[in-house]
């Protein structure tokens, strides 16, 4: 039987599934918010460590997002203090925004992310676009009020200082979907992951690759929005592994979920470290996730820095997201039914219309023959996701009780839109309604 650990209160029901999933000599590491999705069987927030010589690989407990995550960079400058403090400018910086961000889920023939397939020195075979993989993916600039020194060495010196960061939320694109099937297919054939990540299909070079394609896709969204937002001053570097085809920004965290990588310490036969949540090992810096409209939690170090190291029992890892709260299905039912009784009574249909037309955007995809249908909000911003809430209780055992916490809040920032599957129906519907 697989060895069960848990940091929290363990549902029956995602022990249950574990059970069934996991083989007699892999382990799993259950952080605060850990879940499984019942609609789509993704896990959540939970390190597993799986054998790497054994067959019958448990194939259910990998996310097709392989090396998605959030990356940020600390921003000045005289536009921040515009676009915070005069509405007139925030709304032209959303929609600039907009126009500069591609997305899969406005666009049925886009494909972002670079190749999994390259060259024998890793590098790109062909040009690629940078942009959102999926309906959870953003970039916008949030600040945030904490207090800390002016010079870390000067200690009964703390004041409030405010901050910005420029933060972008994206997956590898193309590179992890290629990645996830070719890995599930190699593993349903019988062959065990020391097989498929050391010597065979994918092989050492795609998982090279696809560990740094969200890192890559994330910094190019950066500097788009960093371009579109009129940073002068953001510094980029040139993408090596596009032969300097492309510039990224320099990114001052990087953090990383549904990671994979061998063990090589204290390891008496092979072992991979799947986690579905920050793995510190392999990140720059720490955050986690809250709902959209809450922010984001930037964890620093006692002293301000964003580099530090992390230790606990949990294999030095983090939780991410925050839990769900209710299916997309369920949601798009409610979400229709709101703008159905706006349309009738001719108000707004979100209860917290004026702040999320403040400081969000975002870009749907349009349908032929569809008209007089309202621009839906994004699901993100109907409440799919409880706010965070392990840090209160949690700290200590996770290893981050000395660090500065920052709760960095959205100030102008573009969504996602809904996935076009979802998003037709809905639209149907309501435009429907309007034309009756």
């Amino acid at each position: 039987m697989a060895r069960i650990l848990s940091l929290d209160e363990c549902p029956v029901s995602l022990r249950n599934h574990l059970v069934r999933s996991l083989r007699s000599l892999d382990e799993a590491v259950l952080l605060p918010q850990a879940e499984r999705r019942d609609d789509t069987g993704v896990y959540k927030n939970i390190c597993f460590r799986l054998s790497g010589n054994e067959p019958n690989v448990p194939i259910s407990v990998f996310n097709p997002s392989w090396f998605s995550g959030v990356s940020a960079v600390k921003v000045t400058g005289a536009f921040v203090g515009r676009i915070l403090g005069d509405p007139a400018v925030r709304a032209a910086a959303l929609a600039k925004l907009r126009e500069a961000i591609p997305s899969e889920m406005a666009n049925s023939e886009l494909q972002v992310g670079p190749n999994l397939d390259c060259d024998d020195s890793d590098r790109d075979k062909s040009e690629w676009v940078a942009g959102f993989d999926g309906p959870g993916c953003f970039v916008g600039l949030f600040s945030a009020e904490h207090s800390s020194a002016p010079d870390p060495t000067r200690r009964g010196m703390d004041r409030v200082h405010q901050t910005a960061y420029l933060v972008c939320k994206a997956g590898p694109g193309l590179a992890g979907a290629t990645f996830h099937s070719r890995l599930v297919a190699a593993l349903r054939r019988g062959a065990t992951l020391e097989d498929c990540l050391e010597r065979g299909d994918p092989g050492p070079a795609a998982l090279r690759r696809v560990s740094m394609a969200g890192s890559r896709n994330r910094a190019r969204i950066l500097m788009l929005a960093g371009e579109a937002l009129g940073m002068a001053m953001l510094d980029t570097v040139p993408d090596q592994s596009s032969r300097g085809r492309y510039r990224c920004a320099v990114t001052h965290v990087d953090v990383s979920v549904n990671s994979i990588r061998r063990i090589e310490d204290n390891v008496t036969r092979p072992t991979y470290q799947y986690t579905t949540c920050v793995d510190a090992g392999i990140s720059q810096g720490l955050m986690a996730m809250s709902n959209i409209a809450d922010g984001v939690v930037l964890m620093l170090s006692c002293n301000g820095e964003v580099r530090q190291t992390l230790r606990n029992e949990a294999h030095c890892s983090l939780p991410y997201s925050s839990r769900r709260l209710t299916t997309d299905r369920d949601l798009i039912s409610v979400v229709t039914k709101e703008h159905k009784d706006a349309m009738r009574h001719k108000d707004v249909a979100h209860p917290d219309d004026e702040f999320v037309r403040d400081r969000f955007t975002w870009k749907n995809r349009t349908f032929p023959g569809v008209e007089n249908a309202p621009d839906l909000e994004p699901l993100a911003l109907w409440g799919n996701y409880e706010h965070e809430d392990f840090l209160a209780k949690f700290a200590r055992e996770l290893g981050v009780a000395t660090c500065q916490v920052v709760r960095l809040r959205p100030a102008a920032v573009c969504l996602a839109g809904i996935e076009p599957g979802k998003l037709r129906a809905a639209v149907r519907n309501l435009a429907n309604s309007a034309g009756r």
